[in-house]
């Protein structure tokens, strides 16, 4: 069997599953509406039934919907039930309504939060020499690629640095709450152009953070989430002044 590249477009089961996901998002599917039969909504969506079932699946696993056998699929409430997973989804969707910006502020935020959770375990448990070493590395990595101002590059030498110092706190907890963020994060073009518009900034932030790992102290943390917030603020301001230019054009 020769293999070859795959086709970019997505799946007839990604496919359902974003349309039904996206309406249970959007409310037009509201908390406790039950779906139609599962041959009218096959036929609705325009898969299989097989197809389905599958997108029924994976919507069931991640919260989004609850079976009951002889009673088919009822909605649940994505505010109560729902998980990291949905974070790119909930991009998107503030993508199509014109409010993009207030979604990657509320994600900046979370990060920001996280990012406290780290620094604070990093403190309190201070990392081995070669995890010091490690973040100091990934940091010189960064420096390097900052200075080629590459978008592509910038990201990934970014997360880099992020990984390494979540391998410093040895906390599988915070490795499995900041992935997701992180994810959406990288994974969000506009919002990465923001954040790396002045790269030798993220340079500057991140020398200073590998240099309080030589030394961590929690007294010290207030001063790192603020210049942390002030780049926020201004990645912000970016995304707001160019959506206003999209709304001009």
């Amino acid at each position: 069997m020769a293999l070859g590249r795959l086709p970019t477009r997505p799946s007839a089961t990604t496919a359902a599953e974003h349309a039904l996901r996206d309406a249970i998002l959007s409310g037009e599917l509201a908390p406790g509406d039950r779906l139609p039969p599962e041959r009218a909504l096959s036929l609705k969506l325009g898969v299989s039934r097989l197809t389905l079932r599958a997108a029924l699946s994976t919507l069931s696993a991640t919260g989004l919907l609850s079976v009951r056998q002889g009673s088919g699929y009822t909605v649940r409430d994505v505010r109560a039930t729902g998980g990291a997973d949905l974070l790119p989804g909930i991009v998107e969707l503030a993508r199509a309504r014109g409010s993009l910006p207030e979604a990657l502020g509320d994600l900046l935020r979370l990060r920001r939060h996280l990012a406290a959770a780290v620094l604070d375990a990093l403190a309190e448990r201070a990392p081995a020499a070669a995890a010091r070493r490690a973040v100091h590395a990934a940091v010189d990595a960064f420096a390097v690629a900052a200075g080629t101002r590459d978008p592509d590059a910038i990201a990934l030498a970014d997360l880099a640095v992020v990984r390494s110092l979540l391998d410093a706190t040895n906390s599988m907890v915070l490795r499995v709450c900041l992935n997701p963020i992180v994810a959406v994060v990288q994974g969000e073009a506009r919002l990465r152009a923001a954040i790396y518009a002045e790269p030798e900034g993220n340079v500057a932030g991140w020398r200073a953070l590998a240099a309080w790992l030589d030394h961590p102290s929690a007294a010290q943390i207030p001063i790192l989430l603020g210049v942390l917030a002030d780049r926020d603020r201004s990645t912000l301001q970016r995304l707001r002044r160019d959506a206003r230019r999209e709304r001009k054009s």
